[in-house]
């Protein structure tokens, strides 16, 4: 096929894309409290319908089930199970507003980037991929295999809305997620979430200079804390200095002394582009003279676990294989005067199995006398490249963007987990930081155009 006309009608598109990408962009499409008919919150279903009434909008014939989407190019009913899939995810993760220069659920543009929460994470990618099937439909392109859009409402927590569409619907032979990093991701390490907590006794405290109230950090459990706020009572005749320290400040709030540090927010699975303001302030309060016993102690158990380790080294989780690494990223602590509890994020390299590390965390948890528990674990996911699919999606790339790097691996978990026979394809730029979970989330006018283009030539080759 010539995609010259493809190409030129895409740039011709490019105003009308982002009057769309700035419609699913206003809704704030983090999971909240559901109803029957919006089980993800009102602000996921109004997403959902968005993008769906853009689908019809474009020729494609439109279901909406609630728990998730579907806008089908072809006969995908009477295909037999024999279509593929692109599955993309309306929802976001939480943006906090202080800490962007523009509203995060009104798309700004500036110098060519298109600034939002979802831009690239996952709305935009979506868009994209929506608008470069749409115009091979435009130029009479029939497919061999009919192409399915599923889109996704809770991607981001629990994936819940696509595991309905496996009990209900008929599965695709494969397909892409225009999620994560050119060129195609290939592996994905495993996901395992844990908690280390501890409870103490509310002992008079009265005995240190200050009491420590509460340690609060975190905004969700897979993303590295920018902030991290720590609050302490000050106990009668106390005689209080604080040393200077880089990105922390001490003040009064009330009659309680607040110690708050900052640091820059990342994705989970890439620690390594943070700086994380939970461990900063745990270094920072440890050497303090503070009650309750059980609190201090707490602290200064955590602070040598998690200091300055992406790895999870101290913990004894530093494992690795020729293909990845595993990290953990310590995201979530609360403290209070009795309990606390410490939320950390895992992804472990891509051939081993969560049942290693359930064994490392319950040795973990006897040796420093702590309470372990952990949630379900999302167990890696590695394709070949030689498979028809990532060959098909590679060329498609290649063809738009001339990089002849290879397939990678990476610490993110796509919906490509959920459908066997998926990969995770774009579109963020290789070689860059993330910007995904980012303050200040953008993706490039460019970068749209140019993955709509790649999109365009990937379901004309898995159609074929």
């Amino acid at each position: 096929m010539d995609f010259t006309q493809i190409d030129n009608w895409l740039i011709e598109k490019q105003e009308e894309i982002k009057k769309d990408l700035a419609k699913l962009v206003s809704f704030n499409s983090t999971e909240s409290s559901g109803t029957e008919n919006a089980p993800f919150g009102e602000e996921v279903e109004g997403a959902l319908k968005s993008a769906l009434s853009i689908a019809e909008r474009l020729g494609f014939s439109v279901r909406n089930e609630h728990y998730y989407g579907i806008a089908d190019m072809g006969d995908v009913e009477g295909s037999d199970g024999n279509f593929y899939a692109v599955l993309g995810h309306l929802d976001v993760v939480p943006a906090q507003p202080q800490e962007w220069e523009h509203d995060p659920f009104e798309l700004f543009e500036d110098d060519g980037k298109l600034f939002g929460r979802g831009s690239i994470d996952d709305k935009g990618p979506v868009l994209a991929a929506l608008y470069g099937a749409a115009a091979l439909k435009k130029f009479g392109f029939e497919p061999q295999k009919p192409l399915r859009f599923i889109f996704g409402t809770n991607e981001e927590t629990k994936m819940a809305g696509v595991a309905e569409y496996v009990k209900k619907e008929k599965m695709p032979l494969g397909g892409f997620t225009p999620d994560a990093e050119w060129p195609v991701v290939i592996g994905e390490k495993g996901i395992f979430h844990f908690e280390l907590a501890s409870k103490w006794n509310q002992d008079d405290a009265k005995d240190e200079p200050l009491t420590l109230r509460s340690f609060e950090s975190g905004t969700a459990k897979n993303i590295v804390p920018a902030k991290a706020q720590a609050r302490f009572a000050i106990n009668e005749g106390a005689e209080l200095s604080f040393p200077d320290a880089e990105d922390v400040m001490v003040g009064l709030d009330g009659e309680d002394i607040l110690i708050t540090a900052y640091g820059i927010a990342a994705h989970g699975s890439t620690p390594e582009q943070g700086d994380n303001a939970l461990t900063k302030l745990l270094h920072y309060i440890k050497d303090m003279k503070f009650g309750p016993a059980g609190a201090k102690d707490f602290v200064c158990k955590l602070d040598r676990l998690t200091l300055d380790d992406k790895n999870g080294s101290e913990m004894g989780f530093a494992l690795s294989d020729d293909l990845s690494e595993t990290t953990v990223s310590p995201n979530m602590l609360q403290i209070n005067e009795t309990e606390g509890s410490l939320l950390c994020d895992m992804r472990f390299a891509v051939t081993h199995n969560s049942e290693k590390y359930r064994q490392l965390l319950e040795e973990l948890a006897q040796k420093e006398h702590l309470t372990a528990k952990h949630a379900a674990a999302a167990e890696p996911l590695f394709v070949s490249a030689d498979t028809p699919l990532v060959k098909s999606l590679l060329k498609a790339y290649r063809d738009v963007t001339g990089d002849m790097r290879d397939p990678l691996t990476i610490g993110g978990g796509t919906y490509a987990k959920v459908i066997p026979n998926m990969v995770a394809f774009g579109c963020e730029p290789p070689d860059e930081p993330g910007r995904a979970h980012q303050a200040n989330e953008y993706i490039t006018a460019d970068e749209l155009l140019r993955a709509a283009k790649v999109y365009a030539r990937a379901v004309y080759n898995l159609s074929k």
